[in-house]
């Protein structure tokens, strides 16, 4: 993750620091010896910078360890969010149906999810087509609602905890991607039966500030496809984070230990993903 990287660089510059600072000393010795005040600020300047990244590792590594499960099962929970989002616009779209409990199913729709070309067509085709505009007012209402749900249920606890909350920000965007397509689909196109509290809420809502101007055919257009590209790499991307922290393996083994009354293994320190974990099913 990218706070992982700025605290290698960091302890990486560091380091550097020392060793320039000491080799330093054969070519400018002189230098130093008759600034001791400078020296001694320059030396004590170096050993803080490299103590305050080996400090913050070690205490988002803590932080880790203390949010694992929890964070596992807020992902899970984030992604079912994104999953849901990218395959009903596949189905409004008319590209896939996915179908519950295939992973085959699934791997299928997020090479046609990530497929920018037939994505893109399709959007054109419904871009122009009145009634399915209309189901899609409909589909991204529903995706939108729950997906805010998620976050509002869950930010207040990920927000504190360091090491998840770019991948929660993320899930924000999406989210807030789906209220401004909702919204501005909602301002121009107002659904029939709207009550007053709904137009209400629309006409209030920020996504409907230039909703005449965003409510162009190209801007849906390029809406639908970042969202459809977004959902799908938020949900594979957050699936290899969660699975990081405790793979199925682990769920499996903790379960026949706890069922035979036996020792079962304790939960696992949470590492951010470099190459994903065990998610294969047992």
């Amino acid at each position: 993750m990218i706070r992982d990287r700025r605290l290698q660089i960091a302890a990486a510059v560091g380091l550097v620091l020392v060793l320039a600072t000491g080799a330093s000393d054969f070519v400018v010795g002189s230098f130093w010896e008759r600034h001791g005040m400078l020296t001694s600020l320059v030396a004590n300047l170096i050993v803080v910078g490299v103590t305050v990244a080996v400090f913050n590792q070690v205490v988002e590594g803590r932080d880790r360890r203390r949010w694992s499960l929890l964070a596992q099962t807020v992902l899970f929970a984030l992604i079912q969010s994104a999953r849901a989002t990218w395959t009903t616009m596949l189905e409004v779209l008319e590209l896939a149906d996915v179908q519950s409990g295939s992973v085959e199913s699934l791997i299928e729709g997020k090479e046609v999810a990530l497929d920018a070309t037939r994505v893109s067509q399709a959007a054109e085709k419904l871009v122009h087509d009145e009634e399915r505009r209309a189901q899609l007012l409909r589909a991204s209402g529903g995706l939108s609602n729950h997906a805010s749900d998620v976050i509002a249920k869950w930010s207040p606890v990920m927000i504190n905890a360091g090491p998840y909350a770019e991948m929660l920000d993320r899930h924000v965007e999406l989210a807030t991607r789906l209220e401004w397509l909702n919204n501005v689909l909602t301002h121009n196109e107002p659904p029939e039966g709207q009550s007053r509290a709904d137009r209400t809420l629309t006409r209030s809502a920020v996504g409907t500030e230039h909703a005449e101007q965003l409510g162009t055919d190209e801007w849906l257009h390029d809406q639908i496809l970042a969202i459809v590209t977004l959902a799908t790499k938020l949900d594979y991307e957050s699936r290899e984070y969660a699975y990081a922290i405790a793979p199925l393996s682990w769920w499996s083994e903790r379960t026949a230990g706890l069922a035979g009354n036996e020792a079962p293994p304790e939960p696992l320190s949470a590492e951010l993903p470099a190459g994903g974990g065990d998610t294969s099913a047992h």
